[in-house]
């Protein structure tokens, strides 16, 4: 394992848990101190034992850890910019998780960008819309893996002086190749990237991009950022994140919950090292893997495959009725999980909780939660994986929870469903750390505006 960070920040991580908790009993979504009790009956508390929160409970595995600054900032508060500072300059494996995570959040917000693009000037389409929009359309469909539409969008433009030009042109170089290879080659966008290198990160582009015409009398002039603004940082990080590891499957597998349909499914035969899953949502490394099987030709089949070696796979096994998710029994096995760690955290510090406990199960929680919704969606059912994600969403109410990669792809999915008022919470609150993500506004405003206006001016949404 690699050992990054300071000497001198020995112990913060626990310090800044047990401070940031305090003596916290109860989330907004009415979570209490007193979870079901979890029995091998019950639960895979087999399969807890290898999770990271047992395994970083022993204080020779947590303290390199508590040593890195970046790792307090990535755990403890969600914040991948400063993680980024502080993990990546000496490279390694810190470095392709904190890079790796950024790509994930600049993932979501572009697929959120596009969800709304493909909802708001492609299924609710009007006479009006600016001819412009047809690039954002053709990446919108591109990301989403719809080629077809994505070069029927593109020919839109042929012969035309429209501003977006400059921005479509390495995207309709790339559909011009009748099997395209991800990812197209971006280079040629009027975006100034730094050199890749560890531990930097991007500065923001300057707003807008070029401003587009409605297609109307009073030829109404709409002032846009570009999709593939997103989609170059997300990839620039990504690269950053391959660079860093021998392996850059083990980046691929590592993203494997955020990746861009286009991108199609990843191998999930390599094993994270912890340094990939310790503070994630894969509680033990198996998890990705299934999630990758999931992803993959397998869909939710995968879960009789992986329910003996992936947490997640066994809670998803547990959760089942009549070969579907739960939602009920899904919402108390995540609860167990929370209980469960907490029981033997408490347990391994000779009947002590400290702070760290709480944080630890808090985000356990929440990774069931937003597991168990992918594994739901994979099987055809939309309402169960919502109610899921939901409730992930509602318990990330600390700043341990609160992953903006998460929080992002729910904002895509609602964007898909043609809701943008939390996605437009969502990109509101994460710019105040991530300027660039000014850009993904544009996206969402398209979207609220369409759906008010289609709603007779009510609230713009469901």
């Amino acid at each position: 394992m690699r050992h990054a960070g300071r000497s001198h920040a020995l112990g913060v991580l626990t310090i800044l848990f047990a401070a940031s908790m305090g003596s916290f009993a109860c989330n907004r979504t009415g979570q209490s101190e007193g979870p079901p009790v979890a029995t091998a009956e019950t639960y895979p508390v087999d399969l807890l034992e290898r999770s990271w929160p047992i395994l970083t409970a022993e204080n020779d595995v947590r303290q390199p850890y508590e040593a890195g600054q970046g790792w307090v900032e990535l755990v403890a508060k969600r914040d991948l910019r400063s993680c980024v500072t502080d993990l990546g300059p000496t490279g390694g494996t810190a470095a392709a998780r904190a890079h790796a995570e950024a790509a994930t959040m600049y993932r979501q917000a572009s697929l959120l960008y596009a969800n709304a693009m493909i909802a708001a000037w492609g299924s609710m389409a009007e006479p009006t819309d600016p001819l412009g929009g047809a690039h954002l359309l053709t990446v919108s469909y591109a990301l989403a893996g719809d080629l077809e539409k994505a070069r029927e969008q593109s020919a839109r433009l042929d012969g035309t002086t429209d501003p977006s030009l400059a921005w479509h042109g390495p995207w309709a170089s790339w559909l011009a190749d009748p099997e395209p290879q991800w990812p197209p080659d971006l280079s040629g966008l009027p975006l100034q990237l730094p050199e890749p290198k560890a531990g930097a990160w991007p500065p923001p582009v300057p707003l807008p991009h070029y401003t587009l015409k409605e297609q109307s009398e009073e030829q109404r002039e709409i002032a846009a950022a570009d999709l593939g603004a997103l989609v170059a940082v997300a990839l620039w990080h990504d690269g950053v994140a391959r660079g860093a590891v021998e392996d850059d499957s083990l980046v691929d597998l590592y993203a494997v919950q955020y990746r861009w349909p286009i991108e199609g499914a990843v191998d999930g035969k390599v094993e994270l090292p912890l340094d990939l899953y310790f503070g994630s949502d894969y509680l033990v490394p198996e998890d990705a893997s299934f999630l990758a099987a999931v992803g993959g030709d397998k869909g939710a089949g995968a879960v009789d495959e992986f329910k003996d070696r992936s947490l997640l796979a066994a809670l998803c096994d547990r959760a089942r009725v009549e070969g579907k998710i739960d939602p009920e029994k899904a919402i108390d096995l995540a609860a167990a999980t929370r209980g469960a760690i907490l029981a033997r955290m408490k347990e391994k510090a000779d009947g002590n909780t400290e702070g760290f406990h709480r944080t630890f199960a808090d985000i356990g929680r929440v990774a069931a939660l937003r597991g168990l919704a992918l594994v739901a969606e994979a099987e055809g059912d939309h309402e169960v994986s919502g109610r899921l994600r939901i409730l992930a969403w509602e318990s990330s109410d600390q700043e341990w929870t609160a992953d903006p990669s998460a929080l992002l792809a729910l904002g895509a999915w609602d964007a898909a469903n043609e809701y943008p008022v939390r996605a437009s919470e969502m990109v509101h609150n994460l710019i105040r750390r991530y300027p660039s993500l000014e850009t993904a506004r544009f996206g969402v405003d398209v979207l609220s505006l369409r759906v008010s206006r289609r709603r007779g001016g009510g609230p713009p949404g469901q």
